[in-house]
């Protein structure tokens, strides 16, 4: 059986000298039980590091330099699905949103009732950068409503946000930490309000169906119990702990 990892040896971020990484990630990597095995020539891991580079990789730049590159490279990428039926709670969440510097990595899909198609494009139109769609929810069932949607979500993770709620300014920051940086593995954070701030692996997410008949929670504890593996479920109190270590 073939086995995945990563060789530190020749990576741009691996301090021969000090046997470190630039990254701080050998002792992250053990934290999250992955197996780091040393050799003459520096450690191996049974997994597979997105931070990897060699050492031609912007060889211009400083070490401080690259590690930002990198970090800006990894960074979370995804959907982000608002429920709005107010213009202005919708205009709102945008501004907010849009306080990340990285949120052209997301393609928002809004969707709506009770706003005209005019104060939609001008909404949207003005204020998201990247990519968005448009979707009229045509009945009360948004757990439906959701999931139909998805045929046009971007891979990455899905963020659910209510533009009628109030929502946490470094939403998408706290997951690209835990993921990128604390390297957990996660599918699933649920709301905390419903489907308010919930946060899935798209693809995960659109194959189990969503949250359709039962709770996407659910249905990965399910498979977890059948398969005798953890759930990669994370509350956001845990999160929260996590992120302001």
């Amino acid at each position: 059986m073939v086995r995945l990892g990563t060789f530190c040896s020749q990576c741009c971020f691996y301090d021969s000298t000090n046997k470190s990484c630039a990254h701080k990630l050998l002792d992250v990597f053990q934290s999250r039980d992955a197996q780091v095995e040393w050799h003459e020539d520096g450690p191996s891991i049974d997994r597979i590091c997105q931070y990897r580079r060699n050492h031609e990789w912007n060889e211009d730049k400083t070490i401080e330099e690259k590690i930002k590159l990198c970090q800006d490279h990894v960074y979370l990428t995804g959907t982000i699905a608002v429920l709005a039926n107010n213009k202005d709670s919708l205009l709102s969440t945008i501004t907010k949103l849009n306080s990340n510097p990285k949120i052209s990595n997301f393609k928002f899909i809004i969707i709506y009732t009770n706003i005209k198609q005019n104060d939609l494009l001008d909404v949207c139109g003005n204020n998201i950068n990247g990519q968005y769609k448009l979707v009229y929810a045509a009945n009360n069932n948004i757990n439906f409503q959701i999931y139909k949607s998805l045929v046009f979500a971007k891979n990455g993770y899905l963020f659910i946000l209510d533009s009628n709620k109030i929502f946490d300014d470094n939403i998408i920051d706290k997951i690209n930490y835990v993921v990128n940086k604390k390297l957990f593995r996660l599918l699933h954070v649920p709301g905390t309000d419903n489907l308010h701030q919930s946060v899935s692996m798209v693809h995960i997410y659109k194959w189990l169906k969503g949250d359709l008949e039962v709770e996407f929670k659910n249905k990965l504890e399910d498979i977890s119990e059948q398969e005798k593996s953890d759930a990669q479920i994370l509350t956001w109190k845990e999160i929260n702990e996590e992120y302001s270590n």
